[in-house]
């Protein structure tokens, strides 16, 4: 660990660049088969220590090394399996969002970067306006089924906040990943879906169904 010019904590932890963008309280499967990522996830798991989803700007997930994002978000590890087919199965939880600072390659090509953590967004509740976002997302974790149904409030009673239904909109949605980052960028939760709603309901009309 290490202290930046702001006198914010900065760490060095690994790197998965990604054709996706993670948030905080999202759902990540992954399936593990580069010897650098198996690596990575035997030290994440050997010391309880998370690493960084970075979407990728220029590149490809596996093979050589990709061009990152600024930003990106921690990861943990919650569940694992060995597969059918041979491969690691992980299911990771999204933690706190990070700046990307100095990275460097090591000898497999697994990338390392000092992070530094970004200050957490203040919540916000979900307008009425834009309640029917609310139900596609349950409509569309009901639909994908495990592990994201999980994610599905276990009180109907209970109104999602606006962070919750624009983060999980984007990560599951099947938008372009330049737009899914350009989305990610803004702070605001509520503008976030408001953009967002543009994107899937450009009519702008609010859904009855």
């Amino acid at each position: 660990m290490s202290t930046d010019a702001s006198g914010q904590v900065a760490e060095r932890v690994a790197v998965f660049p990604l054709n996706v963008v993670l948030f905080p309280g999202g759902l990540l499967p992954l399936r593990i088969f580069e010897p650098r990522y198996l690596r990575m996830v035997s030290e994440c798991m050997r010391h309880d220590a998370p690493f960084v989803v970075v979407p990728i700007v220029d590149g490809e997930e596996s093979g050589g090394v990709a061009t990152i994002a600024a930003t990106g978000t921690l990861a943990r590890i919650i569940d694992w399996e060995q597969r059918d087919d041979g491969l690691l199965g992980l299911l990771c939880e999204g933690g706190q969002r990070v700046a990307i600072g100095d990275t460097e390659v090591e000898h497999d090509r697994l990338l390392r970067a000092q992070v530094v953590p970004l200050r957490p967004p203040r919540p916000q509740a979900l307008p009425s306006d834009l309640a029917w976002a609310a139900d596609l997302l349950d409509e569309l974790l009901r639909r994908i089924g495990p592990p994201f149904d999980r994610l599905i409030s276990a009180d109907p009673a209970t109104e999602p906040s606006a962070d919750h239904v624009v983060n999980r909109l984007i990560e599951i949605l099947p938008l372009p990943l330049a737009e899914k980052c350009a989305l990610s960028d803004i702070d605001d939760s509520v503008a976030r879906l408001q953009r967002l709603s543009g994107l899937i309901n450009p009519a702008g009309s609010q859904r009855d169904d």
